[in-house]
């Protein structure tokens, strides 16, 4: 078969299994069907799915997207996009960010923003219409002066008139403009076109671009999206329901011309559950009600006062309540949310919602969501004055309007928080030093909002390093279209890896601070780093241990640790600038921090990865609701909500070694649940089964004091094929 998609694919050779997955992978996107693929890091798994999807999209005029929510991920699409650029000069390539990164104008915000353009737009008419009238007038003048005719000049005062009436408004519509969008809107802008499609242009050149040129770069892409062969963007374009309006009206398309490509999908749950969830802070209350007391006079608002009077003082007595009477509670609350249990994560008892309305009630408010219906009218009526304040330049800004978001989130609220899809949460977090509170209506299933996305695009390819088992993601995410299923392990050559499960004691949380697990688990990290041929990366369960263990650990190397709250990157960068150059660091981490995927420890950068402990997120709360959630509509609550993505988060930590067919590496799991012979030792605790059969039969089960021999043996034998160190 002619594989004419090759065309589209930069490279010179393939890594294996690479053609095959482009074979699979374009039949099924001719049948329509949604692909998931998981490969191991490194395998070239986005180029796999680009070319084919190009190929299609070129032949059935749709429109390539790939999205991501990693930052990293971003930047490597837009490499290998200018990589097939250069093979194929006629594709056409847009990446998009949010707006306000591209806005030429600084401190503007996206509702002040969105208004000056529908402004300009008006703007643009406005001037339409004056030109006219200005034309009209000429010609009147001409008429009197040609033939003399009195009775026209009654008719020239009043387009006079009209005139003057229209240049004033014309005046204040441009104060409240946007010069840039005017100016592209008058312009040629084919110089930007050339540019834009000449290459494959990151938003930050766009916006340098524009702004030299006194233009919007957001409104310039805008323009030319429809022409796009590829749309590069993040998760919440397509996740979002008002921002993917809002794209596929700019590209001119319905879901059904776009082959979307999620990377890192596994990702798609926890980024869904995100965008979907609704949230009302004290603050923004305050200002409804501050909204009422501005309109008292012309309007009867004395119910919508009693109600937001009373929401405000119920969220405040239920966490000073809880602060005050749970020692330490207090302390802990931060410049970060704090969330405080308003329900049961079970069984979805909204006490929360039950002391509310009987407080209404006692404040006379007996059909509560009558009053809500009331607040959303109020609230549409102001947010219309607010409009016409910044219009007439009696405002600088466009002022939001509380009481429509206050209005719009207890609607939400009262209609779901009883739902075992939703779960209501009170967080609480200082702003110089005082606490406020904030609701929010936490979304838990996830195919509420991705179901509609799958069922109605064209063709999809969801790629990870951890997707499996492909059962459960079909499952929350509410893909029931045809799929198909490709899986590659690690294809580099075995001898060039080893994975070894340390048989320590299981790391139960309970047994962590006992003092002979501390030592044992000291000693074999200082065993690892000692025989590691280069740089370590070790992952603890938590930022509290990775931090004990820091203080513990004995070598002669730098330790660097990748602190809550801190960007990694400079340590980062450090740490793999020693790697690269020959010599050895140790980078200790936590699971579920940002160093653990979207990082390419490539061949220096990292030589052995550690996983300490099995990992599990904060069973909090909200997680304990996202898994009755999932018991109650799927059936495997504990499994699919905390257990297969543990394990997903465990793999693609292992992988950040081992990035390419040159790279060798060693990945150590050091807790006794990994063991092959952990199902008969610990039973259900056991996690080595959920592993991939493939990577399952790679794990090689060593006793603590031999671990140090294991890497010494390994290491020497790589030394024995002749596989040097890559210096700078």
């Amino acid at each position: 078969m002619k594989q004419d998609y090759l065309r589209y694919f930069p490279k010179k050779s393939c890594y294996p299994n690479q053609l095959e997955a482009m074979q699979a992978i374009h039949d099924a996107l001719v049948q329509k069907q949604v692909v998931l693929f998981e490969g191991a890091c490194g395998t070239g798994k986005t180029l796999s799915s680009l070319a084919p999807a190009l190929h299609i999209g070129k032949t059935e005029k749709k429109t390539v997207v790939i999205a991501t929510n990693v930052h990293q991920q971003m930047a490597q699409f837009i490499e290998e996009a200018r990589e097939i650029k250069k093979k194929q000069p006629e594709l056409k390539v847009v990446v998009l960010k949010g707006k306000m990164l591209m806005c030429p104008k600084p401190d503007m915000d996206y509702d002040t923003c969105t208004l000056l353009r529908d402004n300009t737009y008006k703007l643009m008419e406005q001037e339409k219409d004056v030109g006219q009238l200005k034309n009209e007038m000429q010609s009147i003048r001409d008429k009197i002066k040609r033939d003399k005719d009195t009775s026209l000049i009654q008719i020239q005062r009043e387009l006079s008139q009209e005139f003057d009436k229209e240049e004033r408004q014309l005046h204040d519509t441009r104060k409240n403009s946007c010069d840039y969008l005017h100016k592209l809107l008058k312009s040629d802008t084919d110089d930007f076109r050339g540019w834009l499609f000449g290459g494959v242009r990151t938003p930050e050149e766009v916006a340098e671009w524009a702004l030299s040129n006194d233009a919007c770069g957001y409104e310039l892409l805008k323009r030319y999206m429809k022409e796009a062969d590829l749309l590069i963007c993040n998760y919440h374009h397509f996740l979002n329901e008002d921002i993917r309006t809002n794209v596929l009206g700019w590209l001119d398309k319905g879901l059904k011309d776009i082959i979307l490509i999620f990377d890192e999908a596994h990702n798609i749950e926890s980024s869904a559950r995100s965008h979907s969830s609704l949230t009302l802070t004290e603050i923004t209350i305050k200002r409804a009600l501050d909204e009422v007391e501005a309109n008292k006079d012309k309007m009867a608002l004395n119910d919508i006062e009693t109600f937001l009077h009373v929401l405000l003082n119920i969220i405040r007595s239920t966490y000073e309540s809880r602060l005050n009477n749970i020692f330490g509670e207090r302390e802990r609350v931060g410049n970060d949310w704090y969330d405080l249990k308003i329900s049961d994560p079970q069984e979805r008892d909204d006490f929360f919602r039950l002391k509310l309305m009987l407080a209404l009630e006692n404040a006379g408010i007996k059909k509560p969501l009558e009053t809500i219906e009331n607040i959303r009218s109020m609230g549409l009526q102001i947010d219309a004055l607010y409009e016409k304040q910044f219009n007439e330049g009696k405002s600088p800004v466009k002022k939001i309007c509380s009481s429509l978001i206050s209005a719009i989130f207890l609607s939400e609220f009262m209609k779901l928080s009883n739902n075992i899809s939703y779960y209501p949460i009170l967080g609480v977090r200082r702003q110089n030093k005082e606490i406020y509170g904030r609701l929010e209506l936490f979304t838990c299933i996830p195919k509420n909002v991705t179901a509609p996305i799958f069922e109605a695009v064209h063709s999809a390819v969801l790629i990870s390093a951890t997707l499996a088992p492909f059962e459960t993601i079909k499952t929350t995410l509410g893909i029931t279209r045809e799929t198909h299923e490709i899986s590659f392990g690690l294809t580099f050559p075995k001898e060039k890896r080893l994975t070894i499960a340390v048989s320590v004691p299981p790391l139960f949380s309970k047994d962590r601070e006992n003092p002979v697990t501390k030592e044992k688990i000291t000693r074999v990290l200082n065993d690892i780093i000692e025989q590691s041929d280069g740089n370590v990366i070790i992952f603890f369960p938590s930022f509290k241990e990775a931090s004990q263990y820091r203080n513990r650990i004995r070598c002669n190397v730098p330790i660097f640790l990748d602190e809550v709250g801190v960007s990694a990157q400079s340590i980062r960068n450090e740490f793999f600038t020693i790697g690269e150059s020959g010599k050895k660091a140790v980078l200790i981490s936590y699971m579920w921090g940002t160093l653990t995927e979207g990082v390419d420890y490539k061949d220096g950068r990292g030589r052995t990865v550690v996983i300490v402990g099995v990992g599990y997120p904060a069973l909090n709360d909200r997680t304990r609701a996202v898994e009755s959630a999932y018991q109650a509509e799927f059936g495997h609550g504990w499994d699919y909500a905390i257990e297969i993505p543990t394990i997903r988060k465990v793999r693609q930590a292992l992988g950040r070694v081992l990035r390419s067919p040159t790279d060798y590496g060693v990945r150590v799991l050091l807790d006794g649940r990994y063991l092959s012979t952990s199902g008969k030792r610990w039973g259900k605790y056991s996690v080595y089964n959920i592993f991939p059969e493939q990577e399952r039969n790679e794990i090689v089960d060593v006793e603590p004091e031999k671990v140090k021999y294991s890497l010494m043996n390994f290491f020497q034998d790589i030394k024995k094929m002749g596989i040097k160190k890559k210096p700078n």
